[in-house]
C-alpha cells in the first residue's frame, strides 16, 4: 500500500511539474532582455501579423507579384536601403531580402490549398484568427499565426528580429488525415512509377546493345559437341601410341569416351574387345 502511494506522489510531483513549465513559457516573453515588453507584447504583434499577411503579402499578389518575378519586383524595395537624398546606397541586407523572400513564396504557394478563387476576394477568403508567440532556444521570438481559409487553416511561423524585421517565415497548411495518408500514397506510388520507368528505360536500351554494338556472344557448347571433342582427343592420343594392345587403362578410356559420345551414364551396353591401330582417318558420324 505504501509503495502505491509512492508511486501516486511520484505521478503527481512530474504533471505540477510540467505545468509549471507551461506556464514559465507564457511568461518568457516578460523576462526576454532582447524584446521589451512594451514594445513586443499581444497588441503589437498581432498588428504585426496582419499587416505582414493581410497588407504587404496579399497587396503584392493583387500587384502581379509571383515567386518567379520577385527578384525583379521587391529586391531594390526590400535589399537596398538609401541615404536620405537617393543618391547612394547605405548597405544591402540580403539576410532580411531572402527571409522575405522564402516567406512570400511559401504563402503564395499555399493558397490555392487554403481555398482562394479571385484576387478581388482574397481578403475575404484567407484571414489571421489567432496569435501566439514564444521565444526558441536561441532566444528568437517566433509569431505562431493562425491563417483561416475557405478550405483549411494554415500556420504560419513568423521568427523576428528584435526591430521586427522578419528573420525567417514558412506557412504549413493543415490537412486532414485522409488528405494527409493520399498525398503520401501518391508520393509512394510517383516515387516506384519512376524507379520502375527508369529500370524498364534502362533494360530496353540494353536489349539494344545487339544491335549497336553487333552480337558477340559465343554459342554454348552442347552437352554432345564435348563429348564428340573428348573422344578425338581420345582417339589423337591412341594413334599417337605404338603398343595398343593389354592397355586397361586405355580401354577403360576409350569405353568411357564411347558412353560419354551416347550419352549413356556407363559402360554396361558394349565391351571393348579388341585394339587395332588404323592408318585411315576417322570420319565423324
Amino acid at each position: 500500500m505504501k509503495r502505491k502511494f509512492l508511486i501516486l506522489g511520484v505521478m503527481l510531483s512530474c504533471l505540477l511539474g510540467l505545468s509549471a513549465c507551461g506556464a514559465s513559457n507564457e511568461d518568457t516573453v516578460e523576462n526576454s532582455y532582447r524584446y521589451p515588453e512594451k514594445i513586443f507584447n499581444q497588441n503589437a504583434l498581432e498588428k504585426q501579423a496582419v499587416k505582414i499577411e493581410d497588407q504587404i503579402f496579399e497587396y503584392w499578389f493583387a500587384e502581379g507579384v509571383t515567386p518567379e518575378n520577385f527578384d525583379e519586383r521587391q529586391f531594390m524595395f526590400l535589399a537596398m536601403d538609401f541615404d536620405a537624398e537617393m543618391s547612394s546606397i547605405d548597405r544591402v541586407d540580403e539576410e532580411y531580402y531572402n527571409a522575405v523572400k522564402s516567406g512570400y513564396t511559401s504563402w503564395y504557394n499555399s493558397l490555392e490549398e487554403l481555398g482562394f478563387t479571385n484576387t478581388d476576394s482574397l481578403a475575404e477568403e484567407i484571414s489571421v484568427v489567432d496569435v501566439k508567440y514564444y521565444f526558441n532556444d536561441d532566444d528568437v521570438l517566433v509569431l505562431d499565426v493562425t491563417l483561416k481559409g475557405t478550405k483549411h487553416e494554415a500556420l504560419m511561423q513568423i521568427y523576428l528580429n528584435n526591430d521586427f524585421r522578419i528573420r525567417d517565415m514558412g506557412v504549413t497548411v493543415d490537412k486532414t488525415l485522409g488528405e494527409k495518408l493520399t498525398n503520401a500514397g501518391l508520393n509512394t506510388l510517383l516515387g516506384m512509377g519512376m524507379a520502375f520507368a527508369i529500370l524498364i528505360a534502362i533494360s530496353i536500351i540494353i536489349s539494344f546493345f545487339p544491335v549497336f554494338f553487333g552480337d558477340k556472344k559465343k554459342k554454348k557448347e552442347s552437352d554432345k559437341d564435348i563429348a564428340t571433342k573428348a573422344m578425338d582427343n581420345t582417339i589423337n592420343q591412341i594413334a599417337e601410341q605404338e603398343d595398343l594392345s593389354g592397355d586397361s587403362e586405355l580401354v577403360a578410356v576409350i569405353a568411357a569416351a564411347i558412353a560419354a559420345y551416347e550419352g549413356s551414364g556407363s559402360t554396361d551396353g558394349f565391351r571393348v574387345r579388341s585394339i587395332r591401330k588404323v592408318n585411315n582417318v576417322w570420319k565423324k558420324f
